[in-house]
């Protein structure tokens, strides 16, 4: 008798919660499905993309676990005492989970690869101007609008979402929930036990998961930059120091793809001065080079340090270039005409201010010109050299031919248009092109500019972008460039030396070396070594084998990228 009294109420109270969760099912179920497209949608594109049909089963029990947990979240949700509330949470979970959907398509679609910390630690260190001029070269008006009407779209059926009920008899769907909450359990059970390494790799994790984890490694860089400052000067200590030479100039270039360069082959003559050049005997120009990254900030933090692609340590725990040169009795100018802060700090402005003079052509704070053409860095530079020191070193960050780029010269240099691309793509996207080529055109005056500013002097010059640009290549829509799943044009790059004659005079040796190394495969993530080797000054971290025009130089050595080997994995892609 005291087990049925028991029984009974016991009865009533599951069949009661069980009626419960079917009522909150049937009045939430068009946010329940919303809610699982818009987050399985990711998960599902990132195996398939990685996996193909490989890994179904996965697929299967993610999707069977995904669909069970935000059925529960629903009927948490229908639990809470207040309609207002509850609709807040509805509503709130709907909107970021679409907008978290929109970027990881966006991402997909451009980029080939969900948004990462690379994509993230982008967005944190813009500014008003850059994130205006992402949204036109990435976006567009007419994505702005589809958003737009995207959003529009969902304001104006939510009533209807939201209130659709299941047309099935109601103990069906009793049954039919419990059903799915415990095939949910038993998948998840399935999935921690014999899936593990999907976890904790993060191959199942929904947008907000993903997004927050690469937030995480962004806000993490960006901690790092805090205390860069205080990190790098901690150990350095030179073993030698026999440099002579009167100035080294590293011009630091931006998004420069060296397959639109005339100067490597491209059709369209837009190097006219470094060409002219290269026939008198003044230049060697590395024919193998490319970037350890395919973002600025990635890239600087591995250029001007010894961290590099085999390091175990992070970036900002090894000594750095501007330090090193500073000890070793160098004048160190940073003149930019990049930026010169931001609300999150940059790898740039950290390596800027650790130089004894360090120069902006404008400030970029909240109220935001247009930008700057590079040759206004002319006159900073004439300004250094009147207050040069005995030994200077000199880097020139150009904007070089960043997005967007009829931004990036003047109406004079508009020599190239959709005419003179031959490509089979459509007139916006063939103007494009001939914007950048006309961007590098424009370049190409501006380096050989500063090249003759050092003429009569003795001087060592290195142009080196920190990464390359792709445009519309293998068919894809994209052009630029993105830390994620970079192509071979985001990362093949020139690297091109230049020497005075009196360089040439008092260092033959030198030069010698650097014109016999041109055809060697090199990554720019052991700049420094090279740089260091030249200028004759070492430290414990030096290694001769990174140094490209050193005879111990190691050309065996792997270039990995993002743990993919550039030479078997990456260099092979379709050609534009």
């Amino acid at each position: 008798m005291q087990y049925k009294r028991w029984k009974i109420p016991a009865k009533r109270f599951f069949l009661r919660t069980a009626s419960k969760a079917q009522r909150s099912v049937e009045r939430y179920i068009g946010f329940i499905l919303g809610l699982f497209l818009f987050n399985y949608f990711t998960i599902f594109w990132s195996l398939y993309h990685t996996y193909q049909l490989e890994q179904i089963h996965i697929l299967l029990l993610d999707g069977i676990f995904l669909f069970a947990g935000i059925v529960l979240y629903a009927i948490l949700i229908d639990m809470l005492p207040f309609y207002r509330l509850r609709r807040f949470f509805v509503y709130l979970s709907f909107l970021l989970s679409g907008l978290l959907w929109g970027m990881e398509v966006f991402s997909i679609y451009n980029y080939g690869s969900l948004a990462g910390a690379g994509v993230l630690t982008a967005m944190l260190e813009t500014n008003p101007q850059e994130a205006r001029e992402f949204l036109l070269m990435y976006v567009g008006w007419k994505g702005l609008l589809a958003f737009l009407a995207f959003l529009l779209t969902v304001y104006g059926t939510h009533r209807y979402i939201f209130s659709r009920g299941l047309p099935l008899p109601r103990r069906m769907q009793n049954r039919l929930v419990l059903l799915v909450l415990l095939t949910g359990t038993v998948s998840g059970t399935v999935l921690w036990n014999s899936c593990k390494p999907f976890i904790i790799n993060h191959s199942l994790d929904i947008p907000a998961l993903q997004v927050y984890n690469a937030a995480q490694i962004a806000a993490k860089n960006l901690r790092a930059y805090e205390n860069l400052e205080e990190k790098m000067a901690n150990d350095l200590q030179l073993t030698e120091n026999k440099s002579t030479i009167p100035n080294i100039v590293c011009i630091l270039g931006e998004s420069t793809n060296r397959h639109h360069m005339h100067l490597y082959g491209y059709a369209l003559e837009n190097t006219p001065n470094l060409d002219n050049m290269q026939k008198k005997g003044e230049l060697a120009v590395f024919t193998d080079c490319v970037s350890p990254h395919s973002t600025t900030v990635a890239v600087l933090r591995e250029l001007f340090t010894f961290h590099d692609a085999e390091s175990e340590q992070e970036w900002y725990t090894y000594n750095n270039l501007i330090d090193v040169m500073n000890t070793a009795g160098y004048k160190t100018h940073w003149l930019s005409n990049q930026e010169s802060s931001g609300i999150w700090g940059n790898a740039a402005q950290l390596f800027a201010r650790r130089s004894q003079v360090h120069d902006f052509t404008r400030m970029r704070e909240s109220h935001e010109d247009f930008g700057s053409l590079d040759e206004e860095l002319f006159p900073m530079l004439d300004d250094a050299l009147l207050q040069a020191g005995e030994k200077n070193f000199y880097v020139l960050h150009l904007m070089g031919e960043h997005s967007l780029y009829y931004m990036r010269f003047p109406y004079i240099f508009s020599k190239f248009t959709k005419d003179d691309i031959h490509r089979d793509l459509s007139e916006e996207q063939r103007t494009e092109i001939a914007q950048y080529d006309n961007a590098i055109y424009y370049n190409d005056y501006i380096v050989s500019g500063i090249i003759d500013k050092f003429r009569d002097t003795n001087t060592l010059l290195i142009f080196l972008p920190d990464h390359g640009e792709t445009l519309f290549a293998n068919g894809s829509s994209f052009a630029g460039h993105v830390e994620e799943n970079p192509n071979h044009y985001m990362l093949e790059i020139p690297m091109i030396f230049w020497a005075s004659d009196s360089f040439k005079s008092a260092y033959p040796q030198k030069w010698a070396a650097i014109r016999g190394a041109v055809d060697r495969p090199y990554m720019t993530d052991d700049i420094i070594h090279t740089l260091l080797d030249l200028a004759d000054i070492h430290t414990m971290e030096y290694d001769t084998s990174k140094s490209i025009v050193n005879p111990a130089f190691d050309a065996s050595r792997l270039r990995m990228i993002q743990g993919r080997d550039y030479d078997t994995e990456i260099r092979n892609d379709a050609e534009e």
